[in-house]
């Protein structure tokens, strides 16, 4: 049975965000760089008010909701260079929210561990926890609380008897080594009891149905998975470690069951691939619940209690949903739901207490994203709103998955998005995704991939090896191959396009960010003749000095991970450094980065800009003096996407 769908309920309230008309000839570098209009609607417990983000002023704000009519109460705007991050409703009146700062000279939001608190009327609004929690708030009813130099991550937002939630805390360390502590902390005055020390720097801890911390899992110096689990009920702090025999390498706790007795855990124990499993907390046996032959599984739906998955999402290609069980009521809604929208993205942000109302958001690769507001009672689903509401009436690019076997045999995935108008050039762009490990890319809205297609250009995505999201084996098999096999399916899978009869030799462009810049220079090395030019931002360029530059190797456990992903022979760092492979270059370089960049600091840029002078060879250089690792302002966004416009218009044949 379908949903029915009422009429829209919200229209974007025009005051706060401002419209890009759409014309016959859109500036796509605008239309398609613009931020969201209003996202990451929750509702609230009793499913009177809704909660929704905006962006004014360049600043993350928040706005409510009358649920029944839809009039929006209240914005909250926070002074100076504050910002709402990740927040959550923790009774009818109230939501917690992470504060973010952005300073004038760097657009990228910092989060310091600071919480703050504030009720729907602005009342009873102030610092909850931080570094800065211990001053008076001008304005607030707050006393002076304890300050803490510490980071602060939610556990639980569901307030116990005594109207307090679990958070974790984490000592401010340089490189993060410092073991976390759980909080239980009053929602309105931020004071706080401790719930004991995790045994685990790195943690993410899963309470049992008391709230009382249950399970832990994290990374040791080592860059290794660490699992401890306490007794159910215990009020000490003693930790028993789980056997590493008895785990696989990507343990991630989901829920402890009611009975606490059991973890539903993601891990890839005795497989490549990661997959549900139930683990018995007392006999330390796993069962297995459901494992794809192919990719991990990318997500998981549970119960509004947290306490039992009914649902996982798996990523082979498009997205398809399983559902393990009929034996709740609420799997037999999104059942519903993916039948109302079939083929696409969707994900549930939030629900009220009794499970009545249910806020849903619906995405595809054609569509930014639509939240609707569910009535359980009615069965039916009202539309709130469009997060990108300029690009109603866009004719955007559908996304289709493909796979090409490697010049070694080896299967690799992507996507290909075809430009509107193919043209008898069959320009392609190759959008090389970052990581390169434990990230892939995925069916879905991309605003660079449509800014490529509508502008004429092909886009071929390629998930090489050391991709995440298909297996450990996948991933390993990029490991210490950064400017091998990895650049080797990158250029087998342009040569596939060719092939296919999506492009042209010579007629190529690579693109990319962080690890996808430097694939932008190292493949065009390795393949001079079939890259015209290349778009770097953001790479890194000599690995070497990745090794002790940058925040990778100063974290608890870069080190390690450096050396597991790149290894210490130097003949191999240097044949895989950019910097030192340019004379090979056939192709012009368009270089971008931010001065601000701490995960590859802008030397690697500038090291590759003086061999490229060094070796006579052509590029274009534009530094954003108020950027980090990417392009986080609508100003910036806009201008990075003029320049790629510009670069190709002059490098490809259209």
């Amino acid at each position: 049975m379908r949903l029915s769908l009422k009429p829209l309920l919200l229209a974007v309230f025009c005051s706060l965000c401002s419209p890009v008309s759409v014309a016959a000839a859109p500036d796509l570098p605008v239309l398609l760089g613009k931020d969201p209009a209003i996202f990451d609607f929750k509702i609230s417990p009793d499913g009177q008010h809704l909660a929704a983000k905006i962006i004014h002023e360049d600043r993350i704000a928040l706005v409510f909701f009358d649920r029944p009519t839809m009039k929006m109460l209240n914005s909250i705007k926070m002074g100076g260079d504050g910002q709402v991050g990740e927040y959550h409703w923790v009774n009818n009146e109230r939501v917690i929210f992470k504060l973010t700062q952005t300073d004038p000279w760097q657009q990228e939001p910092q989060y310091f561990g600071e919480l703050y608190g504030v009720n729907i009327d602005g009342s009873k609004r102030g610092l909850l926890f931080g570094y800065r929690a211990g001053e008076q708030q001008v304005g607030s009813n707050f006393k002076a609380r304890e300050a803490r130099r510490a980071w602060a991550e939610f556990v639980d937002v569901v307030p116990d008897e005594n109207n307090r939630i679990l958070i974790k805390s984490t000592p401010m360390t340089f490189d993060g080594a410092a073991v976390p502590e759980v909080l239980a902390m009053d929602i309105f005055s931020g004071k706080f009891v401790s719930r004991g020390r995790l045994p685990v720097s790195q943690g993410e801890v899963k309470t049992g149905p008391d709230g009382r911390p249950r399970v832990v899992a994290g990374l040791n110096s080592n860059d290794e998975t660490e699992v401890y689990i306490r007794e159910a009920g215990s009020t000490s702090n003693d930790w028993t470690q789980f056997p590493t025999q008895q785990y696989g390498g990507t343990f991630t706790p989901v829920a402890v069951t009611k009975d606490n007795k059991a973890l539903y855990v993601l891990d890839n124990r005795d497989k490549s691939q990661t997959g549900l499993h139930k683990l018995d907390l007392t006999s330390g046996k796993f069962s297995d619940v459901y494992v794809d032959p192919i990719v991990d599984v990318s997500d998981f739906i549970t119960t509004t209690d947290q306490r039992a998955v009914y649902g996982l999402k798996v990523d082979d290609g498009r997205p398809s949903y399983l559902l393990l069980t009929s034996e709740y009521d609420e799997a037999k809604v999104f059942k519903d739901l993916l039948a109302t929208f079939p083929g696409e993205n969707v994900n549930i942000t939030s629900r009220t207490a009794d499970g009545k109302k249910w806020v849903v958001f619906v995405s595809s690769d054609v569509n930014p994203g639509t939240y609707y507001l569910y009535d359980h009672e009615k069965v039916s689903l009202a539309k709130l709103s469009d997060t990108k509401p300029h690009l109603a009436g866009v004719n955007l690019a559908p996304m289709e998955p493909v796979s090409f076997a490697a010049a070694d045999g080896y299967k690799i995935h992507g996507y290909l998005t075809k430009a509107p108008q193919q043209s008898s050039e069959k320009p392609l762009v190759v959008l090389v995704h970052g990581g390169p490990h434990y990230v892939r890319d995925r069916w879905g809205f991309d605003p660079e991939v449509q800014f490529l297609a509508l502008s004429g250009y092909n886009v071929l995505q390629v998930n090489y090896r050391g991709s995440g999201g298909y297996g450990q084996l996948h991933q390993q098999a990029g490991f210490k191959q950064w400017g091998g096999l990895i650049q080797q399916d990158i250029i087998d899978g342009t040569r596939w396009a060719v092939a296919q009869g999506h492009a042209k030799a010579g007629n190529i462009c690579l693109m990319g960010a962080s690890f996808g810049g430097y694939s932008a220079v190292q493949a065009a090395t390795m393949a001079p003749d079939l890259f015209k030019c290349g778009v770097a931002v953001a790479g890194v360029y000599d690995l070497p000095l990745m090794k002790v530059s940058g925040d990778t190797p100063e974290a608890y456990y870069g080190k390690a991970f450096l050396q597991k992903v790149l290894g210490d022979d130097q003949a191999q760092l240097a044949q895989f450094s950019p910097v030192q492979q340019v004379g090979k270059l056939k192709a012009e370089l368009l270089i971008m980065h931010g001065a601000r960049d701490e995960r590859a600091p802008i030397e690697h840029a500038k090291r590759l800009k003086a061999a490229l002078d060094k070796a006579g060879k052509p590029y274009q250089w534009l530094v954003f003096e108020d950027e980090t690792h990417g392009f986080y302002s609508e100003t910036n966004q806009t201008i990075y996407l003029k320049n790629v416009q510009d670069f190709l218009a002059k490098q490809l044949k259209r």
